[in-house]
């Protein structure tokens, strides 16, 4: 598998669930798979190229379904190797057909290696989606997926997030905390966006961040426009079913009033049930 692997995704409801769309005219007595919402995927190579993380978010018109221009390639989940619109000028957007259970999927973009198509096969069973790949760069593997464990999606939940961070070019010797609240953004149509905010104790240059951004997965990328602050967060252990860890990478413009040109990493993991509460529309 290649530094930037190829993939094609799948999702199944709206990052929770699995709603059956109608009947296959081609196939009497069957239904077609309905690929919607916030998802997981890892790709495995069979010729020792590791594995690649990919989250995205779906949505399908009959059974045509196409992936966010939002979606992350991260190979072995490592926030530096991430690419996509979020995180760099990559847009990339899987598409595919599904018949009965069956998805065939497409996707093609550039490496270091060249430009690279890769053609996917599976099949849905309810949410979970499995297969087969081949890539024009002489690559191949097996993918599976799965839904997002912590979607953002209705009722609006909120969720807390608890950890430390530090500074990779000026590490501090007491590394500062950080305490997150972050839920979708009520003033938006698209369930996807996030609002949130940030307290850091023990931070030289920063005490406060206001949010805002969007889930990709189990994925988030939420930026601090006033702040100048971009920050990027995976599940720390996307394989491991239950964790609530998530590393993140941080980073400020040169121009940033304060903290300018720092960057650096973290890990939060989350502390509050998101049905504790919900998210309130503003008050008109």
């Amino acid at each position: 598998m290649k530094k930037l692997l190829p993939f094609a995704l799948l999702a199944a409801g709206c990052g929770a669930g699995y709603t059956p769309a109608p009947a296959n005219p081609g196939i009497p007595g069957t239904q077609d798979a309905f690929i919607s919402g916030q998802y997981n995927m890892m790709l495995t190579s069979s010729d020792g190229h590791g594995t690649t993380n990919i989250y995205t978010n779906f949505t399908q018109s009959d059974n045509a379904f196409t992936g966010a221009e939002s979606t992350l390639v991260c190979p072995s989940n490592d926030l530096s190797q991430c690419e996509g619109r979020d995180v760099s000028a990559v847009s990339i957007t899987p598409s595919g057909m599904v018949s009965g259970s069956k998805v065939t999927m497409t996707i093609s973009f550039p490496t270091t290696a060249g430009s690279d198509t890769v053609n996917m096969v599976g099949t849905a069973t309810g949410t979970n989606l499995a297969g087969t790949y081949t890539d024009s760069l002489g690559d191949a593997g097996t993918w599976a997926a799965s839904v997002a464990i912590h979607p953002f999606g209705s009722p609006p939940a909120v969720y807390d997030y608890g950890g430390t961070f530090n500074s990779t070019s000026h590490p501090l010797l007491i590394a500062p905390t950080i305490s997150v609240e972050l839920g979708e953004d009520v003033t938006s149509d698209d369930r996807s966006r996030l609002s949130g905010s940030a307290t850091i104790l023990n931070s030289p240059c920063i005490s406060a961040l206001t949010f805002s951004g969007r889930a990709i997965g189990d994925a988030f990328s939420p930026t601090d426009t006033a702040s100048k602050a971009h920050v990027l967060a995976l599940p720390a252990h996307p394989a491991v079913a239950g964790d609530n860890s998530f590393a993140f990478s941080y980073s400020f413009e040169s121009t940033a009033a304060s903290c300018a040109g720092d960057s650096g990493r973290g890990m939060v993991t989350i502390t509050g049930s998101p049905w504790d509460y919900v998210r309130k529309p503003p008050v008109s």
